[in-house]
C-alpha cells in the first residue's frame, strides 16, 4: 500500500512511526474538491471565512479550550488528505478527539486599526492557502484591538465545510465559550451523527437502483443544453487561476417588497421568481434560448445531519428556455417547475454528472455550467447577525450568548465561475454579492449586468403578463449617450 500525501505534508502517523491505515473515503463533492486543489494548492479559492466582531472581553485561556473542543466535536476540522494507491483518502480522528498539538487559536495584537483595516487583516486571514495532506484545514484568529474589541475570524477549506456549516462553527464555539468561560463544560446538545455518515449514505444511494433513475434523469435534462454566458471583455485563459472580485447590490426595500408580493401572486418562491428573472436578463444579454445555471443547494437530509460540519452542498444544473414572446411570468413559472423538479433529484453527486456528460473543466468541452445563482436567508442564521449595510465594514450590534456581536462581510469564493450570485434575503431587504472572474470581467461590466437585472425586476414586478424582449435594459439617460456616441457628439468614456 503506497499513501502519498498532498504538498506539503503526509497524514498523521500511527504511534509507532507506521503508515496511518487505509483512512476514509470522501464525498463524491469532496473528490472533486479534492482535484480542484491539486490543480492550485497555492490558491484560497475555496477557502470559506466567517468574520465578526466582538465588543465584549473575552477569556483567551476559555476560548482556546473551545476552540480545542470544537475539533474534537467535529472531526471533520482535524482531517488529513492523502492519496493512498492512487485513491483520495481523509484520516479523520475519532470523535471527541483532537490530534492537534498546542492550541488551535492564534491571538494577534492590532491596537488602533480601524474598522476598514480589521476587514482587511480578517480577508488576509482567509486568503492563506490551507495545507490539505497535513491536516490544516481549519484556522481561528483573534485579532485584538484592544481587551473588549476585537475580531474573530474562523476560515475552513470547502472540502470540510460549507456556508451553513460556517454558522454552525460560530454557533457551536460561542456556546462552548460560554460553558467554559462559566466554569464548566461546553454548552451544546450532543449530536447523534457525524459527516462520515453522510459519505456512507451517498455510498448506499449509490449502489441502489436509485441511481439509474437519477442519472436517466440528469442526462435528460442536460443532454443538448449550452452554459448560459454573458459577453466577455477578455478572451478565456488557458488555465484557470481563481481571481476574482465582488460586486455588491441592494436592491431599494420598496423593490424587494414588490418581489416577495408578485412571487405570492404567481405561486412561487421569492428564490423562484428572483432566479427566473435574472434567467431572463442572461437571455436578453447573450441572446441564448435554451442554456444552464448552476444551483448550488444544501443536502442536509439524513437523519441527524442539520448540525454536522462537513461539505454537505449539492449543485443543481436548472434549465432554461424561452420560447418567442415569452412573458416574466413564464420565465418565473418555468423557474419554479424547474427547481421544484430538481430538487427530487438532489440525491444524485453533480460531479458525477459532469463526467457522465464528459463536460469536465479539465477537458477539452465545455462544463455544464459557468453561472451559478443561490440564496441565503440571513433572518435564519444563528446567531442572528445582521447583514452589513451597504458601503460599511460592519453590521449592526446584537447581543448573543453574553457577548456583543456585529457581522463583517469577508469577500471570497471569488473566481470559480464567471460569474457566481448569492442573494441575501432578510426580513426586511434583498442584497446581492455578484462574485466575478477578472480574468474575463471589468468591475464595470458586471456592476452594468446588475443593474439591468434591477431593470427587469423592476418591469417583471409591475407587470408579469409583459413580454421579456419588449422590455429596454437601458434608461432615457443611458440611450442618449448611445445615441450621442452614435453621431459622434461624446467621446467614448466620458
Amino acid at each position: 500500500m503506497t499513501v502519498q500525501g498532498t504538498h506539503p505534508g503526509q497524514p498523521p502517523a500511527g504511534s509507532d512511526g507506521s503508515p496511518p491505515g487505509p483512512g476514509q473515503p470522501l464525498s463524491v463533492g469532496q473528490q472533486a474538491l479534492w482535484f480542484l486543489y491539486q490543480l492550485a494548492p497555492e490558491s484560497p479559492a475555496y477557502n470559506i471565512t466567517l468574520a465578526v466582531r466582538v465588543r465584549s472581553a473575552l477569556d483567551e485561556t476559555a476560548l482556546a479550550r473551545a476552540v480545542d473542543a470544537l475539533v474534537a466535536r467535529h472531526p471533520v476540522l482535524g482531517a488529513a488528505f492523502a492519496e493512498v494507491d492512487g485513491v483520495p483518502r481523509q484520516f479523520v480522528p475519532p470523535a471527541g478527539v483532537d490530534r492537534a498539538g498546542g492550541s488551535r487559536l492564534e491571538v494577534r495584537e492590532v491596537p488602533g486599526r480601524s474598522d476598514e483595516a480589521l476587514l482587511g487583516l480578517a480577508r488576509s486571514v482567509g486568503e492563506v492557502p490551507f495545507r490539505l495532506g497535513a491536516g490544516d484545514v481549519f484556522r481561528v484568529v483573534l485579532l485584538r484591538r484592544s481587551a473588549e474589541d476585537a475580531a474573530l475570524v474562523l476560515v475552513t477549506h470547502h472540502i470540510v465545510s460549507d456556508a451553513t456549516s460556517q454558522w454552525l462553527l460560530l454557533r457551536d464555539l460561542l456556546a462552548g465559550y460560554r460553558g467554559i468561560a462559566a466554569g464548566g463544560a461546553p454548552d451544546w446538545a450532543p449530536l447523534t451523527a457525524g459527516y462520515l455518515d453522510h459519505v456512507e449514505a451517498e455510498r448506499v444511494l449509490l449502489d441502489s437502483p436509485r441511481r439509474d433513475r437519477l442519472e436517466r434523469y440528469w442526462r435528460n435534462r442536460c443532454t443538448g443544453v449550452a452554459a448560459g454566458a454573458i459577453p466577455v471583455d477578455r478572451p478565456r485563459p488557458d488555465r484557470q487561476t481563481f481571481d476574482g472580485a465582488t460586486y455588491h447590490l441592494r436592491l431599494p426595500d420598496e423593490l424587494a417588497a414588490r418581489v416577495r408580493a408578485a412571487a405570492t401572486a404567481a405561486g412561487v418562491t421569492p428564490f423562484a421568481f428572483l432566479l427566473g428573472v435574472f434567467q431572463a436578463t442572461l437571455y436578453r444579454y447573450g441572446g441564448q434560448d435554451d442554456f444552464a445555471l448552476g444551483c448550488p443547494v444544501a443536502t442536509r437530509y439524513g437523519a441527524g445531519l442539520r448540525d454536522v460540519v462537513g461539505y454537505l452542498v449539492n449543485t443543481l444544473v436548472l434549465r432554461a428556455s424561452f420560447a418567442p414572446g415569452a412573458t416574466f411570468g413564464d420565465a418565473v413559472a418555468a423557474a419554479h417547475r424547474e427547481l421544484l423538479s430538481g430538487l427530487a433529484h438532489v440525491g444524485y453527486p453533480f460531479p458525477l454528472l459532469d463526467r457522465m456528460l464528459g463536460a469536465g473543466r479539465g477537458g477539452s468541452r465545455s462544463p455544464l455550467f459557468r453561472i451559478a445563482f443561490t440564496m441565503v436567508a440571513a433572518d435564519r442564521l444563528d446567531p442572528p447577525l445582521p447583514m452589513v449595510p451597504e458601503g460599511a465594514a460592519v453590521g449592526p450590534e446584537i447581543e448573543y450568548s453574553g457577548l456583543r456581536l456585529a457581522a463583517f462581510d469577508v469577500p471570497q469564493l471569488e473566481g470559480q465561475f464567471d460569474l457566481n450570485v448569492e442573494l441575501r434575503q432578510a426580513e426586511n431587504s434583498l442584497t446581492g454579492a455578484f462574485r466575478y472572474n477578472t480574468d474575463l470581467f471589468d468591475g464595470a461590466t458586471i456592476e452594468r449586468l446588475t443593474g439591468h437585472y434591477r431593470r427587469l425586476l423592476e418591469a417583471a414586478t409591475a407587470d408579469p403578463t409583459r413580454r421579456i424582449d419588449r422590455v429596454s435594459l437601458v434608461d432615457s439617460a443611458e440611450l442618449e449617450q448611445l445615441l450621442a456616441l452614435g453621431t459622434g457628439g461624446v467621446s467614448p468614456g466620458r
